[in-house]
């Protein structure tokens, strides 16, 4: 009995730890969609693409040896996992410099619950828009059901995490949503053109193809296309050839470099919020 006794306090504390962040969810939830030219961009813009651009190839030829529009829907699952960066940034320097978070930080909210109820805020219409892709995919364009459902899963979450996290760290360094709008917004599309989200990389510029595979967003979409289409993706993603076929724990080993490279990024993200990120526009830290 002694022994489990400290085991109670300490499930309490997690339990509240919880609660503060799900309630912190709730009200970056309230603040998010009073702004509704916001949201809605937030919404309509990856969503129409991710829906339009596969339904513009579906049936005009192939890319890897795969229907264009099913080959480019696990790429459009990534880029709205992308968009994760510009509701965060934008929620996190709008937040800031109206200071939000200088009088939450008056509260009993741990900073931890703070910044976790924001990354599931800025990442939840963007998750639920991956699932809006994957009905899209089975009824419209006549796609499979993901070969492996469980790395799918791993590789949005882990992905949403990693965007979420990298999003918080770099607001630090932008001074106001107004200015943030215009810089990240560009970075998004620049990322749909160079991760191999609307073709591959083998389709870029030689000496372009290797360092691109560095980004987060081509380690997702890796993730995603290999999870979704049964096939290798990830050990050789510069490759013109189409993939061969994998199964369940072979897709797992196949994506092996890119779920390390995101845990590798997710490091990098949480150096960068130590170091930039603001809770008040005055200060640093």
């Amino acid at each position: 009995m002694t022994a489990a006794a400290p085991v109670l306090p300490a499930a309490r504390r997690s339990l509240g730890w919880w609660r503060y962040t799900w309630s912190q969810f709730l009200l970056s939830q309230k603040v998010h969609w009073r702004d509704l030219g916001f949201a809605l961009t937030g919404v309509l813009i990856p969503l129409g693409l991710g829906i339009g651009l596969p339904a513009s190839q579906h049936g005009k030829g192939e890319v890897a040896g795969i229907d264009g529009g099913v080959y480019l829907l696990p790429g459009m699952m990534g880029f709205v996992l992308v968009w994760i960066v510009y509701n965060v940034v934008n929620s996190a320097t709008s937040r800031r410099g109206k200071l939000i978070y200088k009088r939450l930080r008056g509260t009993p909210l741990p900073d931890t619950a703070i910044m976790t109820g924001e990354a599931m805020s800025g990442s939840v219409t963007s998750v639920a828009q991956v699932v809006v892709l994957l009905v899209f995919g089975l009824v419209y364009l006549g796609g499979p059901a993901p070969a492996n459902p469980l790395l799918l899963l791993v590789g949005v979450v882990l992905g949403a995490f990693t965007f979420a996290l990298l999003a918080i760290g770099v607001s630090g360094l932008l001074p106001t949503s107004e200015v943030s709008t215009w810089l990240v917004t560009p970075f998004l599309f620049l990322m749909m053109f160079a991760s191999g989200i609307v073709f591959p990389l083998s389709e870029m510029p030689h000496f372009l193809q290797v360092p691109v595979q560095y980004l987060p967003s081509s380690s997702v979409v890796e993730i995603l296309r290999t999870a979704y289409l049964g096939r290798d993706f990830a050990s050789n993603p510069a490759t013109a050839q189409l993939p061969r076929e994998v199964g369940f724990l072979q897709s797992f080993r196949a994506c092996v470099m890119p779920l390390g490279l995101l845990c590798a990024w997710i490091g990098v993200s949480l150096g960068l919020g130590k170091r930039f990120f603001k809770w008040d526009p005055k200060r640093t830290g």
